[in-house]
Protein backbone atom coordinates (compact mmCIF):
# COMPACT_ATOMS: atom_id res chain seq x y z
CA UNK A 1 0.00 0.00 0.00
CA UNK A 2 2.81 2.16 0.53
CA UNK A 3 4.71 2.06 -2.81
CA UNK A 4 4.97 5.15 -5.08
CA UNK A 5 2.26 4.28 -7.75
CA UNK A 6 -0.22 3.86 -5.50
CA UNK A 7 0.32 7.05 -3.18
CA UNK A 8 0.21 9.05 -6.82
CA UNK A 9 -2.85 7.12 -8.01
CA UNK A 10 -4.62 7.69 -4.53
CA UNK A 11 -3.51 10.98 -4.61
CA UNK A 12 -4.92 11.71 -8.22
CA UNK A 13 -8.23 10.25 -7.02
CA UNK A 14 -8.23 13.41 -4.75
CA UNK A 15 -7.31 16.06 -7.62
CA UNK A 16 -9.74 14.77 -9.80
CA UNK A 17 -12.29 14.96 -7.51
CA UNK A 18 -11.96 18.12 -6.34
CA UNK A 19 -10.93 19.18 -10.09
CA UNK A 20 -14.13 17.82 -11.24
CA UNK A 21 -16.62 19.38 -8.43
CA UNK A 22 -17.23 16.28 -7.46
CA UNK A 23 -16.08 17.20 -3.68
CA UNK A 24 -16.02 20.83 -4.03
CA UNK A 25 -16.25 21.48 -0.03
CA UNK A 26 -13.74 18.19 1.10
CA UNK A 27 -11.95 15.64 -0.24
CA UNK A 28 -13.54 12.14 1.14
CA UNK A 29 -10.63 10.12 2.37
CA UNK A 30 -10.87 7.49 0.09
CA UNK A 31 -7.15 5.95 1.31
CA UNK A 32 -8.42 5.44 4.27
CA UNK A 33 -10.68 3.14 3.46
CA UNK A 34 -9.02 1.44 0.96
CA UNK A 35 -6.18 1.35 3.42
CA UNK A 36 -7.95 -0.57 5.96
CA UNK A 37 -8.53 -3.81 3.68
CA UNK A 38 -5.56 -3.55 1.82
CA UNK A 39 -5.58 -6.86 0.42
CA UNK A 40 -8.92 -6.62 -1.26
CA UNK A 41 -7.14 -2.89 -2.38
CA UNK A 42 -4.83 -4.54 -4.06
CA UNK A 43 -6.99 -7.71 -5.34
CA UNK A 44 -9.52 -4.96 -6.99
CA UNK A 45 -6.34 -3.29 -8.85
CA UNK A 46 -4.85 -6.79 -9.74
CA UNK A 47 -8.40 -7.59 -11.34
CA UNK A 48 -8.57 -4.58 -13.14
CA UNK A 49 -5.21 -4.87 -14.65
CA UNK A 50 -6.38 -8.15 -16.41
CA UNK A 51 -9.12 -6.41 -17.51
CA UNK A 52 -12.02 -7.04 -15.02
CA UNK A 53 -13.13 -3.53 -14.37
CA UNK A 54 -16.40 -4.30 -13.24
CA UNK A 55 -14.72 -5.50 -9.65
CA UNK A 56 -12.69 -2.59 -9.37
CA UNK A 57 -15.01 -0.04 -9.76
CA UNK A 58 -17.56 -1.95 -7.44
CA UNK A 59 -14.82 -1.44 -5.03
CA UNK A 60 -13.81 1.64 -5.55
CA UNK A 61 -17.58 2.86 -5.41
CA UNK A 62 -17.99 1.08 -2.06
CA UNK A 63 -15.02 2.74 -0.67
CA UNK A 64 -15.82 6.36 -2.30
CA UNK A 65 -19.73 5.66 -0.30
CA UNK A 66 -17.57 4.86 2.74
CA UNK A 67 -15.76 7.57 2.76
CA UNK A 68 -18.36 10.07 2.08
CA UNK A 69 -20.21 8.84 5.11
CA UNK A 70 -16.52 9.37 7.14
CA UNK A 71 -16.18 12.37 5.97
CA UNK A 72 -19.48 13.67 6.49
CA UNK A 73 -19.04 12.22 10.52
CA UNK A 74 -15.71 14.13 11.06
CA UNK A 75 -17.14 17.66 9.50
CA UNK A 76 -20.23 17.14 12.01
CA UNK A 77 -17.46 16.38 15.03
CA UNK A 78 -15.23 19.44 13.95
CA UNK A 79 -18.51 21.48 13.93
CA UNK A 80 -19.48 20.27 16.88
CA UNK A 81 -16.17 20.65 18.49
CA UNK A 82 -16.02 24.59 17.29
CA UNK A 83 -19.53 24.81 19.02
CA UNK A 84 -17.69 23.50 22.10
CA UNK A 85 -14.68 25.88 21.69
CA UNK A 86 -16.75 28.97 21.13
CA UNK A 87 -18.96 27.80 24.36
CA UNK A 88 -15.71 27.73 26.42
CA UNK A 89 -14.39 31.14 25.13
CA UNK A 90 -17.40 33.05 26.05
CA UNK A 91 -17.67 31.04 29.77
CA UNK A 92 -14.03 32.24 29.63
CA UNK A 93 -14.12 35.62 28.82
CA UNK A 94 -16.60 38.12 27.19
CA UNK A 95 -15.20 39.08 23.70
CA UNK A 96 -16.69 41.35 20.95
CA UNK A 97 -18.47 39.54 17.86
CA UNK A 98 -15.19 40.42 15.61
CA UNK A 99 -12.55 38.98 18.30
CA UNK A 100 -9.76 37.82 16.62
CA UNK A 101 -10.26 34.77 19.00
CA UNK A 102 -13.47 34.10 16.86
CA UNK A 103 -11.43 33.82 13.32
CA UNK A 104 -8.95 32.02 14.96
CA UNK A 105 -11.35 28.80 16.20
CA UNK A 106 -13.14 29.52 12.78
CA UNK A 107 -9.66 28.62 10.97
CA UNK A 108 -8.31 25.96 13.68
CA UNK A 109 -10.09 22.91 11.22
CA UNK A 110 -7.75 23.42 8.27
CA UNK A 111 -5.23 24.25 10.59
CA UNK A 112 -4.95 22.18 13.81
CA UNK A 113 -1.70 22.93 14.91
CA UNK A 114 -0.64 26.92 15.07
CA UNK A 115 1.61 29.16 15.56
CA UNK A 116 1.06 32.85 15.73
CA UNK A 117 2.49 33.95 12.50
CA UNK A 118 0.52 31.04 10.82
CA UNK A 119 -2.76 31.87 12.79
CA UNK A 120 -2.08 35.95 11.74
CA UNK A 121 -1.67 34.21 7.87
CA UNK A 122 -5.15 32.52 7.74
CA UNK A 123 -7.05 34.74 9.83
CA UNK A 124 -5.39 37.86 8.47
CA UNK A 125 -5.86 39.62 11.79
CA UNK A 126 -2.91 42.05 12.68
CA UNK A 127 -0.39 39.80 14.27
CA UNK A 128 -0.80 41.84 17.89
CA UNK A 129 -4.53 40.75 17.86
CA UNK A 130 -3.54 37.29 16.75
CA UNK A 131 -1.17 36.94 19.50
CA UNK A 132 -3.98 38.10 21.99
CA UNK A 133 -6.39 35.64 20.44
CA UNK A 134 -4.10 32.82 20.87
CA UNK A 135 -3.52 34.19 24.27
CA UNK A 136 -7.37 34.41 25.28
CA UNK A 137 -7.72 30.41 23.26
CA UNK A 138 -4.81 29.03 25.07
CA UNK A 139 -6.48 30.36 28.57
CA UNK A 140 -9.36 28.99 27.52
CA UNK A 141 -8.17 25.68 27.04
CA UNK A 142 -8.59 25.77 23.25
CA UNK A 143 -5.02 25.92 22.24
CA UNK A 144 -2.32 23.69 24.59
CA UNK A 145 0.74 24.12 23.96
CA UNK A 146 3.35 21.52 22.11
CA UNK A 147 6.57 23.87 22.44
CA UNK A 148 8.44 24.81 25.59
CA UNK A 149 10.56 27.16 23.88
CA UNK A 150 9.30 30.63 24.51
CA UNK A 151 10.37 31.64 20.36
CA UNK A 152 8.69 29.32 17.66
CA UNK A 153 5.54 28.32 20.22
CA UNK A 154 3.08 26.36 18.96
CA UNK A 155 -0.39 24.87 19.92
CA UNK A 156 -2.81 22.33 19.13
CA UNK A 157 -6.62 22.99 18.71
CA UNK A 158 -7.63 20.36 21.90
CA UNK A 159 -9.74 17.50 20.53
CA UNK A 160 -8.84 18.01 16.71
CA UNK A 161 -5.92 15.99 16.25
CA UNK A 162 -7.76 12.85 17.86
CA UNK A 163 -10.94 13.30 15.40
CA UNK A 164 -8.20 13.10 12.66
CA UNK A 165 -6.85 10.24 14.21
CA UNK A 166 -10.62 8.85 14.97
CA UNK A 167 -10.69 9.99 10.84
CA UNK A 168 -7.69 8.27 9.71
CA UNK A 169 -9.09 4.66 11.46
CA UNK A 170 -12.20 4.72 10.20
CA UNK A 171 -14.29 5.42 12.67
Amino acid sequence: FEDGNGRTGRALIHVLLRRRGLAPSYVPPISVVLAANKDRYIDGLTRYRHGDLDVWIERFAVAAARAATLAERYLGRVNDLQDTWRAQLRHHTDLRADAAAWAVIDALPGHPVVTVPVATAVTGRSKSSTAVAVDQLVDGGILLPISESKRNRAWEAAGLLDLLAELEAGR
